[in-house]
């Protein structure tokens, strides 16, 4: 049994660190335009060249999401995007049109492709169709079943090529995303990375003539998937990567999926055993986001409404309650205070949510019990707690769609990334005449020099100062590194630009991270 990659998503700079810092072997993201997340951030050039060099630092892959359909007058466009990838170092592209596959396989015989999952790969011949096409991976329709996802990665690896399934997020209406409903109710197609997202709207299931069969609701909307419980056996089909969908949530959600996909994987591999999902663990991924609970998908066959988010279309989180009784708060007149037997701690800062029409809620603001105002309700008491807008009445449900405290930990995870750094140390000289040059070594024997490009002059007033130089030197940025300590090698009147100082520590630290 090999150990597959988590590949996480990356909406943004902040979703990107947040999946690196929290165990990802891989992270996907878009780049601005091309990419099926076209309401995502998505990320520019200089971004991108910031991630991959972030990323390669900690030795964490990164793939490029070019998986909309080109139209033939943007195909040049097309290939001049994946262009700044190539240039960025950006490890494999995850493509959806097979023109543009065919057109970079040509011109870069050497490149990456991953087939997307719009390629609506299902079986054996596919993964032969896409092998034949160039493609180094398949990423697997999200209706596979087990034995079609075993039979595939068999077929793959017969093939010299990987294969990659969606194990947690978003469970698309149609067939692998292979949806025109949107586009043609609003001119607004998947296909081309702007969903409307039609399947999450309200419907009511009518005759012909017009009259109600009886069923009203969110009838198209799919719960998300999770096969956290499922990794082993998901393991032992053989695929090469377990992808988390979900570029358009939060970066949180980027931190908890895979920090707790991390850590199941590991235990499978360092144990052999079959695994046991901690509680608190299942809490954390159906908190940070989840339409209800979660559903196994196509994983096991058909689950009919089994797979449908029900009240809900969105985010719901988990279960705090049923409302009890409902009073005007003396705060704000125009907002209620709820009563709620609590399945959950609530505590002032917590975000929820109420079931029924516009789903009021907000922030937790407001907390009393028997012993009067607290800061936290505890779980099996009841509790008044407010101040909410909407027609809120006894017998709606409650939810706790945000966790504050859960929050800030998740945020420490990779705000923490500048602590997690290595150690460099740095030694710079000038003096005049000459070049500066900076030379930087890190704890594994590891040394690069970067020259400047103008000679060095006499400051007939305001030399350059030492703390200034190692102000500079000291941006290390979104590297892997940060600057210890620096011998500065200088006489007292240099005059130096500040251009010149971040030039060298911005090309030696490159050369560093080259040379490892």
């Amino acid at each position: 049994m090999k150990k597959p990659e988590i590949l996480a998503p990356a909406g943004s700079m902040e979703h990107f660190k947040a999946a690196v810092e929290n165990g990802a072997d891989a992270v996907y993201f878009g780049g601005k335009s091309f990419n099926a997340r076209q309401y995502a951030e998505n990320f520019s050039y200089e971004e991108m060249e910031r991630a991959v060099k972030y990323a390669h630092g900690k030795n964490i892959r990164v793939y490029m999401t070019v998986n909309t359909l080109i139209k033939d007058s943007e195909l040049q466009n097309a290939v001049l995007m994946v262009e700044d990838g190539i240039k960025a170092g950006v490890d494999a592209y995850i493509i959806q049109d097979l023109g543009l596959a065919y057109v970079l396989k040509k011109k870069y015989p050497e490149i990456r492709l991953h087939m997307s999952t719009q390629g609506t790969v299902y079986d054996e011949a596919g993964v032969i169709f896409a092998s034949k096409l160039g493609f180094s991976r398949v990423v697997l329709a999200r209706e596979s079943g087990i034995e079609v996802i075993k039979k595939c990665a068999d077929c793959a690896g017969k093939c010299g090529i990987e294969t990659e399934v969606f194990v947690h997020g978003a469970l698309c209406m149609c067939l692998s995303g292979q949806c025109s409903m949107s586009s043609l109710i609003g001119t607004r197609s998947g296909n081309r990375g702007s969903c409307a997202q039609p399947c999450r709207k309200w419907y009511s299931l009518e005759r012909g003539d017009g009259s109600l069969i009886g069923e009203q609701g969110y009838l198209l909307s799919p719960k998300d998937i999770s096969y956290l419980p499922e990794l082993k056996e998901i393991c032992m089909t053989g695929v090469d990567s377990l992808k988390i969908e979900g570029r358009m949530k939060q970066p949180e959600y980027a931190a908890v999926t895979s920090g707790v996909f991390r850590k199941y994987l590991d235990e499978i591999f360092d144990s052999g055993k079959d695994i046991i999902i901690d509680h608190g663990d299942s809490e954390k991924l159906e908190q940070v986001f989840s339409r209800g609970g979660f559903t196994k998908g196509y994983l096991y066959g058909k689950q009919n409404a089994a797979i449908l988010s029900g009240d809900s279309p969105k985010h719901k989180g988990l279960f705090a309650g049923t409302v009890r009784n409902v009073r005007k708060s003396a705060v704000s007149p125009d907002k209620k205070l709820i009563e709620v037997d609590l399945r959950q701690n609530i505590a002032v800062g917590d975000g929820v949510e109420i079931i029924c029409r516009g789903f009021p809620g907000g922030i937790v603001s407001f907390i009393r019990g028997k012993a009067g105002n607290v800061r936290i309700g505890e779980a099996g008491q009841k509790y008044w707690i407010g101040d909410f807008p909407g027609n809120i009445k006894p017998g709606n449900l409650v939810y706790k769609v945000s966790d504050k405290k859960l929050l800030d930990e998740i945020r420490k995870s990779y705000v923490r990334a500048e602590i997690d750094k290595r150690y460099i140390y740095g030694c710079f000289k000038a003096e005049t005449g000459k070049v500066i040059t900076y030379t930087v070594t890190d704890g594994m024997g590891n040394s690069a020099s970067a020259n400047g490009t103008i000679l060095i002059e006499t400051a007939e007033n305001n030399a350059v100062k030492r703390e200034d130089i190692l102000k500079k030197l000291s941006k290390t940025g979104d590297t892997p590194y940060t600057l210890a300590d620096c011998t500065i090698d200088i006489t007292d009147d240099l005059m130096i630009p500040m251009s010149e100082i971040n030039k060298v520590r911005r090309s030696a630290m490159e050369k560093l991270q080259n040379e490892e």
